[in-house]
């Protein structure tokens, strides 16, 4: 994955983590911050919806003149569908010729998400220990690079609890490109899926899967082979 310009930063602000901890502790927002919020949202939030939601080629152009100003890299010929939902599009790259499927959800407050060219994605995937995925890949599952762990007697109920009360388990997961992720199948932190595998629906992927091999099942297990692709990425 030749991505060696693109720039990943992905740090939660301070400020970010401040307010959230303020709020969960004492269920209040400072009021100068809440007022400075609540008007930024009255101007913004109606057009925003407007354009999450409108279909057809008038809502796709919309959306690409949007996020090209907002996602890390917002490539050629990209598309997003609507009803996909972004969280923090500095930190998501998206190359050309893409596509973002409808309902699709990347929340990506801290880490990055980096999806190379000619990828049909849909799903959830959460960003904070960093998602590589490489080009050609189809996705329809959940990828995660960041987990609650119970180890040491942890809480793992998300996060309305005090960090310090929270264990997580960070792992960057990186997809091969031409990878195919089947729908409803959960990726973990920390693992590596290889060059062309294929990932059975309804699969829970625990540990790196080889190029071109071919799992299913929770937890998941090697069903075959799968031919490599004989063609090379289009430009």
């Amino acid at each position: 994955m030749d991505r060696q310009n693109w720039v990943v930063d992905g740090k939660r602000g301070k400020n970010d983590i401040q307010l959230r901890d303020k709020y969960i502790e004492s269920g209040k927002i400072p009021f100068d911050l809440a007022i400075s919020m609540g008007l930024k949202s009255i101007a913004t939030d109606p057009w925003l919806m407007v354009l999450q939601h409108m279909p057809g080629l008038l809502g796709f152009k919309l959306r690409q003149i949007f996020y090209k100003k907002r996602l890390g890299k917002m490539g050629k010929g990209a598309i997003i569908d609507p009803d996909v939902e972004i969280s923090h599009p500095r930190n998501v790259y998206l190359d050309e010729f893409s596509y973002l499927a409808r309902r699709t959800q990347i929340y990506c407050p801290e880490g990055y998400v980096r999806i190379g060219k000619r990828c049909h994605i849909g799903g959830w995937i959460l960003g904070h220990g960093g998602v590589d995925i490489g080009h050609c890949v189809a996705s329809g599952g959940t990828i995660l690079s960041v987990t609650d762990s119970h180890q040491g007697g942890y809480r793992m109920s998300g996060p309305m609890i005090p960090r310090q009360q929270r264990n997580l388990r960070y792992g960057k997961v990186v997809i091969e490109d031409d990878a195919f992720i089947g729908q409803q199948s959960i990726i973990m932190p920390g693992v590596h899926i290889g060059e062309g595998a294929v990932i059975a629906p309804f699969s829970l992927v625990l540990r790196n899967v080889p190029a071109w091999t071919v799992v299913y099942g929770n937890p998941a297990i090697k069903l075959g082979m799968r031919d490599k692709v004989k063609f090379p990425v289009p430009h």
